[in-house]
């Protein structure tokens, strides 16, 4: 069996018979690779027979192709697998337009019915259903190695392959050194781009890999098909970056160039399923011999300029030696922050939030305290960063809330029963098993839900909205309280505020501290104020810098006030002095009301 070939045309048959070739020794080395040999694909050829003759209910057939090989390879006792191989490289050309996703519907099904019938068929006999089971398993792997490997080529309307497989980062390389050699001989410059698809997490986590799989698919077929030039070499080198080699070009301008095409074609979404996504792309740019004379540090290069590029207006940008700088720094945040972690050297601070009734301490807000002997007093926004980018957030986030509840049970023990905040960035809050962790976590120490006030940045439900609001239910439903933080500052709606579960409102320091000042900041807070009652939310105003501030904080209805006229971030231990001297009453000036 062969790919169909248009008899038209003989240069497509030379083109056809060229890949199939091709498309065989890909099948081999593959099957070698996954252990699916001669005797696993004539086993599962057996297999096969047998179901098909003795248990006919039990067959479900995935694909005609494969039918067809199979009944060959079990009529000749399953020795010949030529026809299997053959088989496997015409039905995943067969497929019209996501050959990952013919492979999750056929393969899974072909898989799961004669899963079925091995263990019916050889139930008396375990070492055989073994056996016939792992060779099963094998091709199964296979199947999804080669669809994975034909993923990246494209197919016109009579099945015969027009591109190549997108290089992976190792063939890439050797691709890539092969083209320096040849520069470097020549003299000549070579352009870069490292083009990073920022959607691609999303589509992983929502849709799964092979979703991503495909989209990944049709950002190169944008590529190729509307910018780059036959001579343009594509390949991976992460799961969501593309590197671009732009060989024998004029200059730093022509990478620009090519860089503000692809950026342009990239501009409309892309359907997968019944849902559009933007790419979300940006663009690094390196030159040889410019910035670097080897592939490692050009594609390191590109890599930082890209991220530069998230920042950067035209989502592009050319390296820079600033960019290693940067890169370089955050590696020691990183490597910092782990040793710190593993050292048990973090604090907690605790920032009083003072009630308007009582004048006392209604609320505590935890706040991140890392002193380091290279880095020196690193701010908590930055900390926060550090452990999302390192890969840490998971560890960090534990560490915090296991440490705020055993010293909030502490706080009980002493007679300080008041509430405790707690800040989740939104990658944290959008963990599967965050929900469980808080529940472990207020287990453990005892405290109850009530006392806690997850809060939750603004910025953490744009794009998120159903994730969040499933999340925050099932988090109201253990009784903690949910809390919003820096509304007004992000790209949420008033909307989105109504659907979710929230309970309290933090009117954020960019407003308050101006509010006596600026007219227009003293108008968003009465506004704000207003809003959160309307819909039932406490309020608390961060960022009070003296009493006038406060009295007019409290005259608009806010029940908690925080900041630097109150407090700074205490100390355990300095909390419950504060507490007990009752210095809050003083700073709140309540005779001024």
């Amino acid at each position: 069996m062969s790919p169909s070939i248009p008899q038209n045309s003989s240069s497509d048959e030379t083109v056809a018979a060229e890949q199939g070739v091709e498309l065989g020794a890909l099948t081999a080395r593959l099957a070698e690779e996954f252990g699916a040999d001669a005797a696993a694909l004539t086993q599962v050829a057996t297999v096969f027979r047998d179901v098909r003759e003795r248990a006919p209910d039990l067959f479900l057939p995935a694909a005609g192709a494969l039918d067809a090989a199979f009944i060959a390879a079990g009529e000749t006792g399953g020795g010949d697998t030529a026809p299997i191989t053959a088989a496997l490289g015409e039905w995943a050309l067969d497929a019209e337009s996501e050959p990952l996703e013919r492979m999750r519907r056929d393969c899974q099904r072909f898989q799961s019915a004669m899963t079925r019938g091995a263990m019916r068929l050889y139930a008396a006999d375990p070492e055989r259903c073994t056996d016939s089971l792992l060779a099963l398993q094998r091709f199964n792997f296979l199947q999804m190695a080669l669809l994975a490997s034909l993923a990246a080529r494209g197919q016109d309307a009579g099945g015969v392959v027009r591109t190549l497989p997108t290089p992976e980062y190792a063939a890439f390389m050797e691709i890539f050194r092969n083209v320096i050699d040849a520069h470097q001989q020549e003299g000549k410059s070579l352009g870069l781009l490292v083009l990073q698809i920022g959607k691609v997490e999303q589509i992983d986590r929502q849709l799964g890999l092979q979703k991503g799989e495909a989209f990944m698919l049709r950002v190169t077929r944008r590529m190729r098909e509307g910018v780059l030039r036959k001579q343009d070499q594509l390949g991976r080198v992460s799961r969501d970056q593309f590197a671009c080699l732009l060989p024998r070009i004029a200059g730093e301008g022509v990478a620009i160039l090519a860089a503000s095409k692809i950026l342009g074609v990239l501009e409309t979404t892309i359907p997968i399923g019944d849902r559009d996504f933007d790419v979300d792309a940006v663009v690094g740019i390196a030159v040889y011999p410019d910035h670097g004379n080897d592939p490692q540090a050009l594609v390191r290069n590109a890599k930082l300029a890209a991220r530069a590029a998230r920042s950067a207006s035209g989502r592009m940008a050319v390296y820079q030696a600033s960019h290693g700088e940067n890169e370089d720094r955050q590696m020691l945040y990183e490597t910092r922050l782990r040793h710190a972690l593993e050292g048990n050297t973090l604090e907690l601070g605790f920032e009083p939030q003072l009630d308007a009734k009582s004048g006392r301490i209604g609320g505590l807000e935890c706040v991140l305290r890392w002193t380091d002997d290279e880095l020196g007093d690193v701010p908590e926004a930055q900390a926060l960063a550090t452990a999302e980018t390192a890969g840490l957030l998971r560890e960090l986030t534990s560490w915090i809330f296991n440490n705020a509840l055993r010293q909030s049970a502490e706080f009980a023990g002493a007679g300080l029963e008041c509430k405790l905040g707690l800040k989740v960035l939104a990658s944290g809050l959008l963990q599967p098993d965050f929900t469980n962790f808080v529940d472990r976590a207020l287990r453990t120490w005892g405290v109850p839900p009530g006392r806690v006030v997850i809060g939750i940045h603004e910025s953490a439900i744009a794009g998120s909205l159903e994730r969040v609001r499933d999340t925050l239910t099932r988090l109201k439903r253990l009784g903690l309280r949910l809390g919003i933080d820096g509304f007004g500052t992000g790209s949420s709606s008033l909307s989105n505020l109504a659907q979710l579960p929230f309970d309290e409102l933090k009117l954020s320091a960019s407003f308050v501290a101006d509010m006596q000042r600026t007219a227009l900041h003293g108008k968003m807070v009465r506004t704000l104020v207003r809003l959160a009652r309307d819909l039932g939310l406490h309020v608390t105003a961060e960022g009070v810098e003296d009493g006038e501030t406060v009295v007019a904080l409290l005259a608009l209805g806010c029940e908690r006030v925080q900041g630097k006229h109150v407090s700074q971030p205490l100390t355990a231990k300095e909390i419950l002095v504060f507490e007990k001297s009752g210095s809050g009453l003083a700073k709140l000036r309540l005779s001024d009301l």
